[in-house]
């Protein structure tokens, strides 16, 4: 700051300045010591004397007063100049002028505490802008009041020229500043926190203070920057909040859960906007909730097994974790098993009825696959596969009554007529097919006679009967099937023949006789 001196004390001393004109007592011409007595010139001399003394002293102090006007004596360290009244707070302590005022300054130390001023300023004003553009103004309270103080008075004491109190003056607002600047970081958190709870509260001004504040502070700071936006819409977001309380008191859940959806929308971050529509959309399910388990149950009564299930699982997504659910659940699907398992069982029955044993197998097996120990089943699983092993031992043989001249294809028909015999009732294709093979056994068992001629020289085999040695005419009682029958003779050569006993067959013969010599 550049020195200005008073105009009105320098108009003061300039007329202090201006000497006093006195004048001298006229003398008539042709008196001049004459006419007067001693006495009387003498004091007249005296006075003149008196007068010129009075001048010069005069003189000497106006002049002593100007050059004290333009050359200020030095100050104490943080006292103001004389004449200057102010009340510092508690914690400062301002400059106070220097008890020797009528010290006469040395100039190189003025234009040293000068330069030092300057470059105490400079050092301030970095400072002071620095926090004038963070809003220090807004939050730095007394702190900042002190700073201020002091740069006043330093302002105030570099226009007097008092320039070695001005830089003191102006270190202690620096160093206020340094404190200030100090306290930025905490500062900027507490006016988040702040500037969060007043959103908290939906206060919406006090929230745009804090928040612009903290962007004053630091202008890239995205909490901040997020938050100030959520603050310019904070009175439409509680407004919407106000409207779905009421909504909720009056029982009208579905338009209080529209209203807080809404401010959500506006608000994401709104914690009571979250937490009110959560609790509305918790009514709004479970009411659905109870809504499709009365209908889910309903269809389940109805037998409408798909239908019931389709209800209660949509009613289960609403409360996943509901006991009431699940176990309704288990009834439709305990229900939808049985079903399945009596419809099986009805083919099954049907199967049988109808003589389709794998049909009936089929469905046996179904029952089987829902739950392997179902007896029913099991058992008529057994029985199907009985009937079916059954039923194609019978065709083996009625297609091929053949293998019934073997003795053990014939036992085992036998044994296949017996079992047969075990089962009751007996189907009606069961029962025809039964009766004919015991029709083709019965055959297969009823001998055939047979007359073996000879001619008393040839001894006679027939395989699977024996010998019969030399015969002339020889009757057998054969059981269908085929025979070979030999003749041997010495010195002749030996005959073979091969003979098929068939069922209902009439009195067969054969002659077996050794006629060729070897």
């Amino acid at each position: 700051m550049a020195s200005l001196k008073d105009p009105d004390r320098s108009e003061e001393n300039s007329d202090l300045l201006r000497p006093e004109i006195i004048t001298p007592l006229s003398v008539t011409p042709g008196t001049r010591g004459k006419g007067l007595p001693p006495d009387t010139r003498g004091a007249r001399i005296k006075v003149v004397i008196l007068a010129m003394a009075f001048v010069l002293l005069v003189s000497a102090g106006l002049w002593l007063l100007n050059y004290l006007s333009e050359h200020p004596a030095e100050r104490a360290p943080g006292q103001p100049p004389a004449g200057k009244s102010e009340q510092p707070s508690q914690r400062q302590t301002i400059a106070q002028p220097h008890p020797s005022a009528q010290t006469i300054a040395d100039p190189a130390k003025i234009a040293a505490e000068k330069e030092q001023a300057d470059r105490t300023l400079a050092e301030f004003m970095k400072l002071k802008q620095n926090l004038e553009a963070k809003g220090a103004s807004q939050w730095g309270k007394e702190t900042y009041r002190e700073m201020m103080q002091f740069a006043d008075e330093a302002d105030r004491l570099l226009l007097e020229d008092d320039y070695r109190a001005a830089a003191e003056n102006y270190a202690a607002a620096a160093a206020r500043a340094q404190v200030l600047i100090g306290r930025i970081e905490p500062v900027l958190k507490q006016v988040l926190a702040e500037g969060q709870a007043a959103l908290d509260q939906l206060n919406g001004d006090l929230a745009r203070q804090k928040f612009s504040i903290a962007l004053m502070i630091d202008p890239a700071n995205r909490l901040a920057q997020q938050s100030l936006q959520r603050a310019q819409k904070i009175e439409d977001v509680r407004q919407l909040l106000e409207s779905g309380k009421r909504h909720e008191e009056a029982g009208k859940i579905a338009f209080a859960h529209a209203d807080y959806r809404e401010a959500l929308r506006l608000d994401p971050d709104s914690k009571e906007a979250r937490q009110a529509l959560t609790r509305t959309q918790d009514q709004i399910s479970e009411a659905e909730f109870q809504r499709l388990m009365s209908e889910g149950l309903t269809a389940l009564h109805r037998n409408a097994y798909q239908d019931a299930r389709a209800k209660l699982l949509k009613a289960q997504s609403f409360r996943p974790e509901s006991q009431e659910a699940k176990d309704a659940l288990a009834q439709v699907d305990q229900a939808i098993r049985l079903a399945r398992i009596e419809t099986y069982r009805q083919k099954a029955a049907e199967a049988e009825q109808a003589e389709n044993w794998q049909q009936a197998l089929d469905a046996y097996l179904q029952v089987l696959e829902i739950d392997a120990n179902i007896q029913f089943a099991a058992r008529g699983k057994t029985r199907a596969q009985d009937r079916i092993r059954i039923a194609r031992r019978i065709d083996f043989f009625l297609q091929q009554p053949a293998v019934l001249e073997s003795d053990r294809q014939l036992e085992n028909a036998i044994a296949l007529i017996a079992e047969i015999d075990e089962i009751k009732p007996k189907g009606p294709q069961l029962k025809d097919r039964f009766e004919k093979l015991v029709r083709i056994v019965d055959a297969a068992q009823t001998p055939v006679n047979i007359i073996i001629e000879s001619d008393t020289f040839t001894d006679v085999a027939v395989y699977k009967v024996g010998k019969l040695g030399r015969f002339e005419s020889r009757e057998l009682s054969l059981r269908p099937g085929t025979y070979t029958v030999v003749g041997t003779r010495d010195g002749y050569q030996d005959i073979r023949k091969k003979i098929t006993v068939r069922a209902g067959q009439g009195l067969v013969r054969i002659g077996i006789k050794c006629e060729v010599k070897i």
